[in-house]
Parts: C-alpha cells; structure tokens; sequence
C-alpha cells in the first residue's frame, strides 16, 4: 500500500470525532468501549508517528485502522442504533 493511501486512511479514520464524545453523555453503559477506543487511537497515532517502512508493516497499519474504524462504528450503532454505512 502506497503511503499517500495509508496517510489519507489514517486522517479519515483517526481524525477528530467528537461524535465519541457525546456517546458518553448519551449511552453511559459505552463509556468503556469509548475509552478504550481513545487508547486505540493514541496508540495508532503513535504507530503511524513511528512507523517502520516496507509493504508488509503498511498492510498490518491499515489493517489495524480498518478494525479501529469498524469498532468506532460499532459502537455509535450501540448508542444511536443507526447503521453509518458499509455493507448490507
């Protein structure tokens, strides 16, 4: 994976979302879910920061920011109980 696509991954997915946010005064039983999505994001900041070259570590970022992403959605379905996207 070309890096231009891993950084434009990284914006889309780990950019600011308060969204999250406003999940914690909503749906106080996701407060663990939120938070430990926050770590996640820190955490994958810090990787795309220092990230290693080669094909093989940019397929394993990307996979991480998809699972980020999915989990993210996940849980705005929990509090919102509406589907953002993806497949049907």
């Amino acid at each position: 994976m070309a890096t231009d696509s891993l950084d434009e991954l990284s914006t889309a997915v780990l950019g600011p979302s308060g969204r999250l946010g406003d999940v914690i005064a909503d749906a106080p039983r996701l407060t663990h879910s939120v938070q430990a999505l926050e770590c996640d994001r820190r955490a994958l900041l810090d990787a795309m920061t220092a990230r290693a070259a080669g094909r093989h570590a940019e397929e394993q970022l990307a996979q991480r920011l998809t699972a980020y992403r999915q989990r993210t959605a996940d849980v705005l379905h929990q509090a919102y109980g509406v589907d953002l996207g993806g497949e049907t």
